[in-house]
């Protein structure tokens, strides 16, 4: 099977490209390679190259340390319609969809997949909006709706990873707004992902959008707690934050895929963090 990842400079494409590797042929080109903002170099790539599968990673803004502007919106779109321009070149594509499209300045709590009450105002979170309603007229494109993967390769300003390193350096981590938030973890994700490329021959069984997180919600405190096992270097600005971001796992968990949970994952992630 000949897998296209997109964003191939991107963590999440690279991350991917690592754990499936051994599985399937993968095709991971890098912006220099691939400029999906361009038409043309797009067409000539497709033309030259075929594949069973599109797994789109490309995608700008969404990061809280950096703000978004109108580009944010432009760029995003106008690479997901240049992809899907040539949507009939694929058996399936996967989209990363993010929590993003509840609204983040709305209490995203438990939320179902199509429950989508306001629509964003923020130039990343419409983005992710609107490409999720155009991916609902493509039989073949499924989403997978991400709140938060941790990995052993994130940043250090990652909130996990931060509380490792607040626990082995003993020092101090703040929690401006403590909420429910759903992480889910590197080996997890690929499990749910292997599942849909697996059944690619079968897809009239697969859902359309699926919330990727875990059935068990814990607040930032609670998770912080987990891994620095010391409430002292632990500190709370606000603790009746009304802003969570948290989302149903019904459909997931109804799809009975065996996955390790947050305290296993936080275990061998640990693990893999000391090493």
């Amino acid at each position: 099977m000949k897998i296209l990842i997109t964003g191939g400079n991107g963590n999440l494409a690279k991350m991917i490209k690592q754990n499936l590797d051994k599985y399937y042929i993968i095709s991971n080109p890098s912006h220099n390679e691939l400029d999906l903002l361009d038409f043309n170099k797009l067409n000539n790539y497709l033309n030259e190259n075929e594949f069973d599968i599109l797994i789109n990673t490309a995608i700008t803004g969404g990061r809280r340390t950096k703000p978004d502007n109108y580009d944010t919106f432009y760029y995003n779109m106008l690479m997901f319609e240049n992809i899907m321009y040539f949507s009939n070149k694929f058996k399936m594509i996967i989209n990363f969809d993010s929590a993003a499209i509840y609204d983040r300045k709305t209490d995203i709590n438990m939320r179902n997949e199509d429950d989508l009450f306001t629509i964003p105002s923020d130039y990343y979170g419409f983005s992710k909006y609107t490409i999720y309603k155009r991916s609902l007229q493509y039989h073949h494109m499924f989403n997978l709706r991400i709140f938060n993967i941790f990995h052993a390769n994130e940043e250090p300003d990652r909130f996990i990873k931060s509380c490792f390193i607040s626990k082995y350096q003993n020092k101090q981590i703040t929690i401006e707004n403590d909420k429910y938030f759903d992480f889910v973890y590197e080996n997890d994700f690929i499990t749910i992902l292997k599942y849909y490329i697996d059944n690619l021959n079968q897809i009239h069984i697969l859902n359309k959008t699926v919330n990727i997180c875990y059935e068990t919600k814990y607040k930032l405190s609670e998770i912080a707690l987990k891994i620095i096992q010391n409430k002292n270097l632990i500190n709370i600005v606000n603790s009746d934050s009304k802003y969570n971001y948290s989302g149903s796992n019904n459909i997931l968990k109804n799809m009975n895929i065996k996955l390790l949970g947050l305290e296993e994952a936080l275990q061998i992630y640990e693990n893999k963090y000391k090493n």
